[in-house]
């Protein structure tokens, strides 16, 4: 009897530790299959949210009347600075740095292929883009610049697309009926996005405007800062916006990209 007794008992401790292996067994790979589940779901609903938040800013630079009234704004008050700087006296020319992606022309096409194929933004595509020369003049940009040039003010391009998009960048321009001609000056990016370099080397000229789309066009400051510190820099420069400095809306991308990873 005893000995039955023991065998019972065995044979239930060993159902027991079966049944209790097999639930850890299906625990397991129900955890496994969950949390794949999850990281999909999330990778899917960032990638969605994303282009979703892209889709919408391209579709506010297009069609608001909000994006057109604030180019507007911007370009009158530089109209506004120059009449003003003009009504001085000045032993050397004025000059005025414009940026060109967004401040200058627009790439809408561009950006709404990205949404559109689903890509992100490769020098490889950008660069096919450029040379098809098909950029538009931003909302005031025409009659800012060539009011400019008539008054006498030089007209310095200062741009991030490389060295090698220089003809097709030049070409557009001039096509799109902005001032270029042998004199003109229109600086690229060769290795560093960076700027600062570059405006260095306009520190002879009587610089009275900067234009730009990005913080970055204005000063190193902003240049791969956190947002917090980006705002702290824009605090601390608040004079010169609206002055020396003439901000146009971009929703799409910019330099404050890099700050909510900083």
């Amino acid at each position: 009897m005893e000995t039955l007794i023991n065998f019972g008992i065995k044979t239930r401790y060993k159902w027991s530790c079966k049944i209790e292996n097999d639930y850890t067994f299906i625990y397991f790979y129900m955890m496994k299959f969950i949390f794949l589940i999850t990281v999909s779901v999330f990778f899917i609903t960032s990638c969605v949210n994303s282009n979703s938040r892209k889709d919408h800013s391209i579709y506010w630079q297009k069609n608001s009347a909000e994006y057109y009234a604030l180019c507007l704004q911007a370009y009158n008050t530089a109209k506004y600075r120059v009449d003003k700087a003009l009504i001085s006296s000045s032993d050397k020319p004025l000059a005025i740095i414009a940026d060109i992606d967004e401040t200058v022309l627009n790439n809408l096409p561009y950006n709404e292929m990205l949404i559109e194929t689903g890509e992100s933004f490769t020098q490889k595509t950008w660069s096919e883009w450029v040379n098809k020369k098909e950029a538009t003049a931003i909302p005031g940009a025409l009659d800012f610049f060539n009011y400019a040039e008539d008054q006498g003010i030089e007209i310095i391009y200062l741009s991030n697309r490389r060295v090698e998009n220089y003809e097709p960048t030049k070409a557009n321009l001039i096509s799109a009926g902005f001032p270029f001609d042998d004199q003109t000056i229109m600086l690229l990016r060769d290795k560093d996005g960076n700027k600062e370099s570059r405006r260095k080397q306009l520190s002879s000229n009587n610089i009275l405007l900067l234009l730009g789309d990005n913080l970055s066009d204005f000063n190193e400051l902003f240049y791969k800062e956190s947002n917090e510190s980006r705002i702290q820099g824009v605090n601390s420069l608040q004079q010169m916006f609206g002055d020396q400095y003439i901000l146009f809306p971009n929703l799409i991308y910019g330099t404050w990209e890099m700050g909510f990873e900083n």
